[in-house]
């Protein structure tokens, strides 16, 4: 739908005589519709057969009219639009015309009029019900006023009057069209109404199955959703839109990783789909079956630098350094020729040596992507053998200008391994500001550096100065909550989540963080079950949300329950926090053999972790 964000779109401003060439040249002015009772007029002949000397159609555009829309550009163009407005709208629904009334609808967007337009594109409908025009505007102008109550007819309409060879792409589209609107379940179920006649027989399109799928996977349905995807995939197993929808219900569906997997077995898996279940199984922390399908993925497309950087993550998770810099000097020879680091010799000789020979932005911007991404991932693996300097130096030629936030956020931890925390948080208050949003992030980075060092308190307070600069921001707020917790400042804590929970109450981090803290502490249980199911309402199969719903049926003495919940929580993501929680409770029910392998893998990916230490301690276990 190319006119989407129509509200926003700038527009020509026709001359009336621009007008009256366009509309003279318009067969719909030669040749008006039938009248009912009137039979159309035949077709005319092609210009080899007919008759050179038949006298020409004269065009309906009479003085009148000319007149009427020369009046109507001259107060559009003078800033009075709802006269232009009024005098098109007239004129359209005079000649039942669908130039005159997308002029009419374009005029009341250009003055940002979104009712008078709709009225406007509604009376075009009403008009001449087999524009496609009519219907795309209708659509859009509902999409952008978000009104989904009026949207599936239109949008039926849109998709009917689609040629057919075109309407698959279109049905794709849908739930990014959609997008925009707010209530996710009311787009969804727009979605729904207005596929309907191709989700049946005789017409029953893929498409439209997995448009609806894609739909209601974004208003938190993941059972519809794979409903939906099931029937998408029994109608044509290689539609990509499907499969990438089933790799996304990883996590949330028991049934959509088995059937990933079984299209990767085949010799036609499309590439794509391996890429995006490596990266689910990498978000997972499932790192050693992500490497198993990046190295896969990378004999397929060698070619792409992109594969070999996102190899090179994973192998750094894993903590295979030799790996991952094999990956990345792959991902580099595929950027710039040049893959040799600048000399070491000290940190402003290499700053100037990079800054000097910054390379210019390549054609391809996915290209500089990658490259600034593997100049990252060099500096960490450089961080993880121990040689900082090197490090700072390969962060240099990700940045050289030293203004890129994510950069210069790990150019800060490494000063502030150094000793230089007062450098680092200098460099991060120092940074550029192209938008307010800019000064949260330098905030955030900065509480995520000091925390990053145990200065919990000093967190504590920039977060605090944050705050009052900006008391609604309910991120800094949930952020400032979770350190009170961490100082054990529970009345604090309690306080800042119950109003993130006020100024964004379709955020689940809250919901659950509260509930979490409150049953974790064994108070107001049945109020922590209700905040915990509210947080899984909003964000259905999530494993953290999960491991919480267990850990409220643990304190709740709901054993069965609790193992069921976290048994769940830990397959879809074996976190170490959800590993703790798991083990305990399986120790308390006297399943320690199964407790204690739990825990040992637990421990394996994060030895650090407060969580398992803490349950290990108390439980008196030593592994």
């Amino acid at each position: 739908m190319p006119r989407l964000a129509v509200l926003n779109a700038p527009r020509t401003t026709l001359s009336a005589a621009a007008l009256a060439l366009s509309v003279l040249g318009s067969s719909a002015w030669a040749a008006p519709a039938a009248k009912p009772g009137i039979p159309p007029r035949a077709p005319e002949l092609p210009a080899s057969q007919a008759d050179s000397r038949k006298a020409p159609e004269q065009s309906r555009l009479d003085g009148q009219l000319f007149y009427q829309l020369l009046i109507a550009e001259i107060q559009a163009n003078s800033g009075d639009a709802g006269s232009a407005y009024q005098l098109y709208l007239e004129a359209a629904r005079r000649h039942q015309n669908g130039q005159l009334y997308q002029r009419a609808v374009e005029i009341a967007l250009r003055a940002r009029a979104g009712d008078q337009a709709l009225s406007a594109a509604k009376a075009w409908r009403q008009a001449l019900p087999q524009s496609r025009d009519a219907a795309e505007f209708t659509s859009q102008i509902l999409i952008v006023l978000g009104r989904p109550g009026e949207l599936a007819s239109p949008l039926r309409a849109l998709i009917q009057l689609t040629p057919t060879p075109q309407q698959p792409q279109l049905l794709a589209s849908l739930p990014r069209s959609l997008a925009r609107l707010n209530d996710r379940q009311a787009a969804a179920q727009v979605i729904e109404e207005a596929t309907q006649p191709w989700r049946q027989a005789p017409l029953e399109l893929a498409e439209a199955w997995a448009a609806t799928g894609e739909a209601w996977l974004l208003a938190r349905q993941p059972a519809k959703a794979m409903l939906a995807t099931q029937k998408a995939l029994a109608l044509q197993p290689e539609l990509l839109q499907a499969n990438l929808l089933a790799s996304d219900l990883i996590g949330q569906h028991p049934q959509a990783e088995a059937w990933v997997k079984q299209r990767l077995e085949r010799a036609d898996a499309p590439p794509l789909l391996r890429l995006a279940y490596a990266r689910r199984l990498a978000a997972s922390q499932r790192y050693e079956e992500s490497a198993v399908q990046l190295d896969q993925l990378v004999k397929v497309q060698p070619e792409q630098a992109g594969h070999w950087v996102l190899l090179a993550a994973v192998r750094l998770e894993l903590r295979q350094a030799d790996a991952a810099e094999a990956a990345l000097k792959q991902a580099l020879a595929r950027t710039e020729p040049d893959v040799t680091p600048p000399p070491a010799a000290s940190a402003s000789a290499a700053s100037a040596s990079s800054t000097s020979s910054a390379q210019a932005p390549s054609a391809d911007p996915s290209l500089d992507k990658d490259r600034e991404q593997a100049f990252l991932l060099m500096a960490q693996l450089e961080d993880l053998r121990g040689r900082r300097t090197q490090a700072l130096n390969w962060l240099d030629r990700a940045d050289p200008r030293h203004e890129k936030m994510a950069v210069q956020s790990q150019r800060a931890r490494l000063l502030a391994q150094q000793g230089k925390v007062a450098d680092a948080r200098a460099l991060l208050r120092g940074l550029p500001e192209s938008e307010p949003r800019d000064a949260v992030t330098k905030v955030q980075a900065e509480v995520q550096l000091l925390r990053d060092l145990g200065q919990s308190n000093e967190a504590y307070q920039v977060l605090g100065e944050a705050t009052q600069r900006f008391p609604d921001d309910h991120e800094l707020l949930y952020d400032q909550a979770m350190l009170a917790e961490k100082l054990k400042r529970h009345a604090d804590m309690e306080r800042l989540l119950r109003r993130v929970i006020e100024i964004a109450p379709d955020s689940p981090n809250a919901y659950n963080a509260l509930g979490y803290s409150l049953a974790d502490r064994g108070l107001k249980l049945d109020e922590a079950r209700t905040l915990v199911e509210k947080a899984a309402e909003l964000k259905p199969a999530d494993p953290f949300i999960v491991d919480s719903l267990g850990w409220v049926a643990f304190r709740q003495n709901r054993l069965d329950d609790a193992i069921k919940l976290l048994r769940e929580a830990y397959a879809a993501r074996p976190d170490t926090e959800i590993g703790a929680h798991l083990g305990e409770v399986l120790w308390v029910q006297g399943q320690k053999d199964e407790a204690l392998r739990v825990w040992r893998e637990s421990q394996g990916r994060d030895r650090d972790n407060d969580t398992l230490k803490e349950t290990l301690q108390r439980l008196g276990v030593r592994l």
